[in-house]
């Protein structure tokens, strides 16, 4: 064997296919970009997730009574009420919970008792599951005497401008008037903690995906970054070829 043998069997033609060497530039550092920018993202949902935990963890605020100055409240902040649910509900619509369709309850509750003025609040109880009939609603029941409820600040302004029949249902809450509800706080409704007596089925979504899942999405562009790179160390190269004259060369040398 030659030494021109020798150096071609020690040696990988990188450009023996200009096509898809090109192409693999152009797309290897874009799969990788990708895989980096979803990482960085699922950082991004990491921070934002502690950062509800922790504001969640927090002893709950006493709002019995109280309308807040415009500006006090964030976004989150557990709160605790004592009065009682009114005959005002709306119904939801579309909110699914693990693959079932159905409703999100939207109620009136009132607090303050005596000669004290009434402070109304909206209070998303959770979900209930729809009919197999659309025609049909859910009933939903309600305590007639005075509870005490735990929940948090959830963003969910009301900007209707006309009246809303109660135990309808709704596409949005920007759909209920703030003059009608006649609501302490227009831009805030109250979602149930999971432990509260009157919630129905909670399991909240309060971010729109998780950590985990960008992480997956990361994982699926840094593998198809990896498969270009194989591909193009198969085409673009003789590394076939020199594997398989070694393979034979020592198949030959052991007969």
């Amino acid at each position: 064997m030659d030494g021109n043998s020798l150096s071609r069997d020690a040696s990988v033609a990188f450009i023996r296919n200009w096509p898809v060497t090109l192409l693999s530039l152009c797309f290897f550092p874009l799969l990788l970009s990708l895989g980096n920018w979803q990482l960085n993202r699922a950082a991004e949902k990491q921070q934002i997730q502690d950062q509800i935990n922790g504001r969640l963890s927090t002893q709950p605020i006493n709002l019995t009574g109280r309308v807040p100055e415009p500006g006090t409240l964030s976004a989150y902040t557990p709160v605790r009420l004592l009065g009682f649910y009114s005959d005002e509900y709306f119904l939801l619509d579309n909110r699914t919970r693990n693959g079932r369709v159905g409703y999100e309850v939207l109620q009136v509750f009132e607090t303050g008792s005596g000669d004290a003025a009434k402070v109304r609040w909206l209070i998303n109880r959770g979900w209930l599951p729809a009919s197999s009939h659309r025609s049909e609603l859910p009933q939903v029941s309600y305590p007639l005497a005075a509870k005490v409820i735990t929940g948090f600040l959830y963003p969910g302004s009301l900007e209707g401008q006309g009246l809303t029949n109660p135990h309808s249902r709704i596409q949005s809450p920007r759909q209920l008037s703030p003059e009608q509800l006649n609501v302490a706080q227009p831009a805030w409704q109250v979602r149930l903690s999971a432990d509260s007596d009157t919630a129905f089925t909670t399991d909240w979504q309060l971010i729109t995906s998780s950590p985990q899942k960008h992480t997956g999405y990361a994982v699926q562009w840094f593998t198809m970054a990896a498969a270009l790179f194989v591909l193009w160390l198969l085409t673009a190269s003789n590394l076939r070829q020199i594997l398989r004259e070694k393979w034979f060369k020592k198949t030959t040398e052991q007969t």
